[in-house]
């Protein structure tokens, strides 16, 4: 296996098919097909599942194309990092963040990424909070903001700072919106959980079963927007962290109280892979993500108490 082999791989999967893979690439299909079936003599797999429309990756291709991304984005970097220099750096850095976070970083850090690094090209992936986690201990992803990150493999991990955590529900319109909850009454509240590899779920629940109390879970949803369907419509609460809140606060349809007695806190870490050299490229964008980080915090958007957020010293 080779470089060319896993460029070529990966433009199949891209593209869906033989044909517009070999026209992106500019050769020959026969010459794509043949290089294909090399690699998967080699590994003994069949790595596409030919159509009528096309080709789609049997379980092996979907594993072996996380890899090929991955490997590829590395080269492509090395290559960039050797031929730019720290005062300008080049290549792409991916960076995975939480759906509680990409509402408010996603855009402030396109915008200093474009203007202060423009040889830069920025991806941002955003899902579940264990999906960022996946991203990042697989090695796909430069940088990653992870919440609860110490379980996580092959990561380095900064913890920026804690954050607590809300019971939320329908505003009746008429009571305060803002107030506080002991933990113990959470089982009077009919919960709306995700699934149960979201760390924000496991943290409730594993506080929850400290304090010897057992919550009651009345919808398991995979869905931002069925979450939030839910909630508005009445039919139960939820547990979530004020960034998340947040971006729907104005629309004056949520009431949220802050969990105490014990406070229900977790803590978010930047990640990124521990035996994989950083080039500048994602140092450079991992200053953005941090000076970003700290003005949402310091204006109220994103409540957290810092750890090493203000700290340059491992910058």
């Amino acid at each position: 296996m080779n470089s060319r082999q896993l460029q070529y791989f990966d433009a199949v999967l891209r593209e869906g098919g033989f044909s517009a893979a070999s026209r992106a690439l500019h050769i020959a299909q026969p010459a794509l097909s043949g290089h294909i079936a090399a690699l998967e003599a080699e590994l003994g797999l069949k790595l596409f599942e030919r159509t009528n429309k096309g080709v789609t990756p049997t379980s092996a291709g979907i594993r072996l194309g996380e890899h090929a991304q991955s490997i590829l984005r590395q080269i492509d970097s090395a290559r960039l990092e050797m031929i730019g220099n720290d005062d300008s750096p080049s290549g792409e850095v991916l960076v995975a963040l939480p759906l509680t976070a990409a509402y408010l970083l996603a855009a402030p850090m396109h915008q200093k990424v474009s203007m202060e690094l423009p040889r830069i090209k920025l991806r941002i992936v955003e899902g579940l909070s264990f999906e960022s986690g996946d991203v990042m201990s697989s090695g796909r992803g430069d940088l990653g903001l992870v919440p609860n990150a110490a379980d996580i493999p092959n990561l380095e991990a900064m913890s920026l700072f804690q954050e607590n955590l809300y019971l939320v529900g329908k505003w009746d319109g008429v009571s305060p919106r803002l107030g506080e909850i002991p933990l113990a009454k959470l089982p009077d509240f009919p919960l709306i959980q995700t699934q149960k590899r979201v760390v924000l779920r496991r943290a409730i629940e594993e506080l929850a079963a400290a304090e010897g109390i057992t919550l009651n879970t009345a919808y398991e949803i995979t869905g931002l927007h069925v979450l939030y369907s839910l909630l508005e419509g009445g039919l139960g609460y939820t547990v979530m962290n004020w960034a998340l809140i947040g971006s729907r606060w104005d629309l004056d349809r949520l009431a949220a109280w802050k969990i105490v007695d014990p406070e229900a806190k977790r803590t978010i870490s930047l990640t990124w892979p521990k035996n994989r050299p950083m080039t500048a490229a994602v140092k450079a964008v991992r200053k953005v993500l941090i000076g970003v980080l700290r003005d949402v915090v310091a204006d109220g958007r994103w409540p957290a108490t810092p750890m090493a957020l203000y700290d340059d010293e491992w910058l």
